[in-house]
């Protein structure tokens, strides 16, 4: 009777050992799956991170840019030629006064890492938390704001379309023009509703660009993170 006890016990055993083992090496083959797929996600991450520090180049070049044309026109402490030494190109003011600058970053992959649910694989809190900063607190300030300078901007159009038309339609030339400059530089010293909407399209702008900085440093944050996780693996 003890002899086919111990036999079944240790037939029982066997098999129990076996599951375990099986069980063990499954969680072993699936955590080997997940940090795989974690390293080819944070790798995509990191192509991208590449591509968006591309446009942002163009970008920071762009909001800061008609930042300091707007900022020279209202600065009454400026002289003509001063402003002249900026740009004596109507078509720099073009941009500056009538239009605005958007912000749409290539995000393609983050987008399908949030609809597909596949971002909970990252396997980091830090990275996590840097991509919700940058692609949504910072995006969506930017943005915001640039919705302010295209009220702004509309407001612009309309005012000199009333009041000074010819300044409008000009402002599409490309070529060198002294006469526009001074003629824009003169307008805006002895127009204080049009530097009042010159101010509030300033604001807009400071502010936009206040949360591209913010969205550039967070971008560093997260290329530093990925790039530290990737080598480490």
């Amino acid at each position: 009777m003890k002899k086919y006890l111990l036999k079944y016990t240790l037939e029982f055993l066997v098999i129990v050992m076996g599951i375990s083992v099986s069980f063990y090496l499954e969680e072993i083959r699936v955590a080997n799956e997940l940090k795989t797929l974690s390293a080819d996600l944070k790798q995509n991450l990191l192509d991208e991170v590449n591509e968006i520090e591309s446009y942002i180049i163009e970008r920071e070049l762009a909001f800061k840019g008609d930042q300091f044309v707007l900022n020279s026109l209202q600065d009454l402490e400026i002289s003509c030629d001063s402003l002249l030494k900026i740009s004596d190109k109507p078509s720099k003011y073009n941009s500056s006064l009538f239009n605005y600058r958007g912000f749409k970053p290539p995000v393609a992959f983050y987008n399908s890492l949030v609809n597909d649910g596949k971002i909970r694989y990252l396997e980091s809190s830090s990275i996590k938390e840097e991509l919700d900063k940058m692609h949504n607190v910072h995006y969506y300030y930017i943005n915001e704001n640039i919705k302010d300078e295209a009220v702004a901007q509309r407001k612009m159009i309309d005012f000199f379309q009333n009041n000074y038309p010819e300044l409008l339609i000009e402002s599409i030339e490309t070529n060198p023009n002294a006469n526009y400059v001074k003629r824009i530089y003169s307008k805006v010293r002895g127009d204080i509703v049009l530097r009042s909407i010159l101010f509030q399209k300033s604001l807009a702008i400071a502010e936009k660009v206040r949360g591209f900085n913010s969205y550039k440093e967070s971008l560093q944050k997260l290329k530093n993170a990925l790039l530290n996780d990737l080598n480490s693996n």
